[in-house]
């Protein structure tokens, strides 16, 4: 029987460094600092330093989730045993809609409280996560790439937790409209409880 061809994991991860090094670097450049004049007072400075708080919150919301994804993909890449090659394609994919939250990061702080604006920045972090899903979905469930003394019960709460933070993002899209407070909220909620990534957990017999 032909030996299954199977693709280093090392250029995938270094990759994917380098691309959410870019994407965390354009968000921080999108932050402006204000025309501050020598002859201003201390409270007009203050004022228009005071003025950037917005866009530094939602800056700071999406640096922490682009974060977690950060290293719930290198946990993930370290349990696998390989990748191939629809593997690879679901971290392109997965990459592409990271790749947009730059975009939505400064409109969420210019319009903090715009449905509009809170709809399409929960759209675009539920399309985020649902790809981390969908990516892990196929390595753990379907392609079986997983390192076998990975637990069954591990691996039930990474489908929960992928779960939760899809669905709380989804949910997000359309609260903004009964009240965008919701939906900041939930952008809030989502890093506290996804904050720290899951460890591996190895089988009593695989120690023994």
């Amino acid at each position: 029987m032909a030996k299954k061809f199977t693709i280093g994991k090392n250029r995938v991860e270094a990759f994917s460094d380098g691309v959410i090094a870019i994407i965390i670097t354009l968000m921080v450049l999108e932050i402006k600092l204000p025309q501050i004049d020598d002859s201003f007072s201390a409270r007009q400075t203050w004022q228009l330093l005071l003025g950037m708080m917005p866009h530094l919150f939602s800056y700071m919301l999406s640096f922490v989730a682009i974060g977690i994804l950060w290293i719930n993909h290198h946990s993930m890449f370290h349990q696998i045993k390989h990748t191939d090659n629809k593997l690879l394609w679901y971290n392109l994919h997965l990459l592409f809609w990271m790749s947009l939250i730059p975009l939505v990061t400064p409109l969420l702080g210019e319009h903090p409280f715009k449905p509009e604006a809170t709809a399409l920045y929960g759209f675009i972090m539920f399309t985020t996560a649902f790809a981390f899903t969908l990516m892990r979905w196929y390595a753990q469930d379907k392609a079986n790439l997983y390192i076998e003394n990975i637990s069954q019960r591990l691996r039930r709460k990474y489908r929960v937790m992928n779960g939760i933070s899809s669905g709380l993002y989804f949910i997000s899209i359309f609260a903004g409209y009964i009240s965008p407070y919701i939906s900041m909220f939930i952008f809030v909620l989502i890093p506290a409880i996804y904050f720290m990534p899951l460890n591996i957990e190895v089988e009593n017999e695989a120690q023994n």
